[in-house]
């Protein structure tokens, strides 16, 4: 059975914001990224995923961080309809903003079923309420 593509785990938090440690698994390559981030900011994840798969609108892109030198990180997630099947895609971005040697940027696609997203919205929803401090979702098809 496929293993799940995404793996949030809080790793510290303050009184603000938190860190979140993220494994993120594509066909050909995985990718591990810290970000620090706040309830808010997730919440906004869950809710576009959500409007996304009760198909209020056609495709939803959620971004953390930004795309420019001396920040932490930039993380993004594309939402879209990659067949008529059910099938999702998710594209993501991922850019550690480190200096070399680690430096690390990626962008790869994640292929899934709507159902999928459904488990991720719950599952989010446990990890901003503090319920969990760890979630792994999103089966892939193959």
């Amino acid at each position: 059975m496929p293993e799940p593509s995404l793996r949030l785990t809080k790793i510290w938090d303050d009184v603000d914001f938190y860190e979140l440690h993220m494994e993120i698994k594509g066909n050909n390559c995985n990718v591990f990224i810290d970000i620090y981030t706040r309830n808010e900011e997730l919440e906004e994840l869950r809710q576009g995923i959500m409007d996304f798969s009760h198909f209020n609108i056609h495709e939803f892109k959620w971004t953390s961080g930004n795309d420019i030198e001396n920040v932490t990180h930039f993380l993004s997630f594309r939402f879209f309809k990659h067949s008529k099947m059910g099938h999702i895609g998710l594209e993501i971005i991922a850019d550690n903003k480190m200096e070399k040697p680690d430096y690390m940027r990626s962008n790869f696609f994640i292929i899934t079923e709507l159902n999928q997203l459904d488990d991720f919205v719950k599952k989010l929803e446990r990890l901003i309420n503090e319920e969990i401090i760890e979630l792994e979702s999103i089966i892939p098809v193959h």
